[in-house]
């Protein structure tokens, strides 16, 4: 099972099949808050090895795989090959269950024995991902109680002692520990479980057998996903399947952490509470979500920094980077308690309540969290700033391999060099979040204005134009045509052309001749590929299109881009990035988005995207690009400051016919509907009267 492309996830526990190999780590398993709990199990009858027919994915927690014995072992078992089939169910609930339905075809019929070996080695997830910890929890060897149930564990330094309790019915013939150790348990102990199943009925014979992990901390209700909120149907059938494949993933990623409820971030690593990805996932989805939004600013408010600690770069206002909750993290060996260690959280934070606001007017969500609006408007002048030159940066950071050296959305540590190669030192004031900034203190100076508060918007204002201005002085590139990646130390200008000033335009900062310059720039035969825009240009000295974010493609980015190219009235560009997602897609077999892809290009229709190792799928920002291609394409967004539900098709070409059917604003359920790919009879409707008469 563990050898299969299988993800599966409920709440917060996760089965990861087969997904790499890192200096012979194995990093399949099932894991819960960090945890490895299960890192090996192997399924034979009879000593024979299985062999996968099928496996189908039936849902996001459930999975069917079908099986049968290998050919070559009949003369020691009298087992011929392919004449036994045993079938698979996995649940993952509370724990992981697996029914093991078998049954013989053929006169060979006779006893045989199900063979269950399984091992945990509680590894940290930062461990088993490469990060070697200063100790590692001590494993206790397998347990076989009364009951013949076995329990694994292990104990951290810290005392906390995590464990995974086995059970089955009926209960095994023989339960043992395993002579023989495979690679894949490491230091752990495996066990091993034998069924004595009779065949020669014919009839089927079931084995349940359920895996519960018991982590440090109480358990707590997981989230009921329900139906998809969305129900899409529209003349481009890629497109269609896309924005369903969005609604699932988005499902199946919330998830109720023990601060409460909001995406995790992508699976199988980062299922733990972000800020910078939760936050951008809020904005992609404001006009589908709204309750996902304002529980991500909840936990994020409940989060927020208090005091000036260095290890985990906390401040007080600040918002989180990353929370986890394994062993290396509660033995501090990681900051993540939660970790600080990003620029740009704080002030997406402030935009995703002042979008929320607009959106939905929720009072409730405002009297709660306005206090930590205002604490988070404080960092970012009395922390954000570091030398009072009116960006928002951020210093040279330890390279320890514990903290974030890059601490913009391209947090690898190599993600930020000049045109030439040369490396930046800092402090860096990236562009993307100087946008941030701005669109922060706008945004916000348009909930002030609606509440009657005209000093305070005033005031944010101004300080709105002071940033904007900083920017145009700083950062602009003439000869370019786009604004640089950053500013550094000394204060230059980083002139690589990157992807980072796409971010820019959904923030509404530049001049609408310069958001025309970018946007013909970025869609430049070496930025644009036919799967989107690349994060550097090819003509780059470090440009790869193997980085992580040197020339990779990141379907949010493009996203943030589209959105911001459309909020300016640039349809034709908006399209053509909207294009490129759906095609990326299309090449999927479930029509996923992943985290990323590699920057190749291609003129040939029959070659599609080339993967990326190691990428998350599903991944939240990713699968919130699917409201943000609604959002375009029916332009629910506008520059000026009104607050109605505004609609300005995109015009495009690649789909004449598009209704969408559970957008929500203020307080209601609305639909969508476009009949003509130029955008004359599109319309604004009650969910309801979605088939009958539309009106405006």
């Amino acid at each position: 099972m563990l050898d299969l492309g299988l993800t599966l996830k409920n709440n917060e526990l996760c089965l990861v099949g087969r997904f790499a190999d890192r200096g012979g780590m194995h990093e399949a398993g099932l894991y819960l808050r960090d945890t490895r709990f299960l890192s090996m199990l192997t399924v034979s009858v009879s000593g024979v090895p299985l062999e996968v027919l099928s496996f189908q994915t039936l849902s996001a927690s459930e999975a069917i795989v079908t099986s049968t014995t290998r050919s070559g072992h009949e003369d020691r078992t009298g087992i011929p090959g392919s004449s036994l089939m045993v079938r698979q169910k996995i649940t993952l609930g509370a724990g992981l269950e697996i029914a093991f339905d078998i049954q013989a075809f053929g006169e060979w019929a006779t006893e045989v024995a199900l063979e269950v070996q399984l091992a945990s080695d509680f590894g940290d997830m930062f461990d088993v991902r490469g990060m070697t910890p200063k100790q590692r929890p001590v494993l206790h060897d397998p347990r076989l109680n009364p009951d013949r149930s076995v329990s694994f564990a292990a104990t951290g330094s810290d005392g906390n002692t995590v464990r995974l309790d086995v059970t089955a019915t009926p209960e095994p013939t023989r339960a043992e520990l395993a002579t023989v150790k495979s690679a894949a348990t490491d230091a752990a102990t495996p066990f091993a479980l034998s069924f004595a199943l009779d065949l020669t009925s014919g009839k089927l014979q079931t084995v349940e057998v359920s895996l519960l992990p018991v982590p440090v901390g109480a358990a707590h209700d997981p989230v009921q996903a329900g139906e998809p909120r969305l129900k899409v149907r529209s003349s481009n059938r890629d497109l269609e399947a896309m924005l369903r494949r969005s609604d699932l993933d988005l499902a199946m990623l919330q998830t109720s952490f023990p601060e409460g409820s909001m995406p995790a971030a992508g699976i199988p690593w980062f299922i733990a509470p972000f800020g910078r990805d939760s936050l951008i996932v809020a904005l992609q989805t404001m006009h589908v979500y709204p309750e996902r939004v304002s529980g991500t600013l909840r936990v994020l408010a409940a989060n927020q920094g208090e005091r000036v600690d260095e290890f985990r770069e906390e401040e007080p206002g600040k918002i989180l980077h990353e929370q986890r909750y394994g062993n290396m993290a509660r033995t501090r060996q990681i900051p993540h308690t939660p970790y600080f260690g990003s620029i740009d959280s704080t002030p997406l934070f402030i935009m995703t309540f002042a979008q929320a606001w607009r959106w939905h007017e929720d009072e409730a969500m405002y009297d709660d969290l306005i206090s930590h609006v205002r604490r988070a408007l404080t960092w970012i002048e009395e922390y954000g700033d570091l030398d009072g030159d009116g960006l928002v940066e951020f210093g040279d950071k330890s390279t320890d391999g514990v903290h974030i050296t890059q601490q913009g959305w391209k947090d690898s540590y190599d993600s930020l060099h000049f045109a030439n190669g040369d490396p930046v030192h800092g402090p860096f004031a990236l562009v993307e979040v100087q946008g941030y900034v701005h669109a922060a203190y706008t945004w916000m100076a348009d909930v002030a204005a609606s509440r009657g508060d005209k000093i305070w918007a005033a005031e944010l204002r101004g300080k709105a134009e002071r940033i904007r201005a900083a920017v145009e002085d700083r950062f602009w590139l003439d000869d370019e045509g786009i604004y640089a990646q950053a500013v550094d130390g000394q204060k230059r200008p980083v002139d690589a052309v990157s992807s980072n000033p796409g971010h820019l335009l959904f923030c509404g900062l530049p001049s609408r001749e310069r958001a025309t310059r970018v946007t013909d720039r970025l869609l430049r035969d070496d930025m644009l590929t036919r799967w989107g825009i690349r994060t550097l240009s090819s003509k780059m000295n470090t440009y790869n299109p193997m980085s992580y974010h040197n020339g990779s493609i990141w379907p949010h980015d493009n996203s943030l881009a589209m959105w911001g190219m459309k909020s300016y009235g640039l349809n034709e560009a908006a399209s053509t990035v909207a294009e490129a997602l759906v095609r990326l897609s299309a090449h999927d077999p479930e029509r996923r988005l992943s985290e990323l892809y590699c920057g190749f290009d291609t003129d040939d229709d029959r070659i599609g995207p080339v993967s990326y190792p190691v990428s998350c799928r599903p991944q939240a920002w990713a699968a919130g690009c699917g409201p943000v291609l609604i959002r375009t394409i029916f332009g629910l967004d506008r520059t000026d400051e009104t607050y109605g539900v505004g609609t300005d098709s995109i015009g495009t070409d690649f789909v004449s016919n598009l209704s969408v059917e559970g957008i929500r604003a203020y307080g209601k359920e609305w639909a969508l509907r476009m009949t003509d790919r130029h955008g004359t009879a599109m319309r604004l409707t009650p969910d309801d009267a979605i088939d009958g008469d539309a009106v405006s």
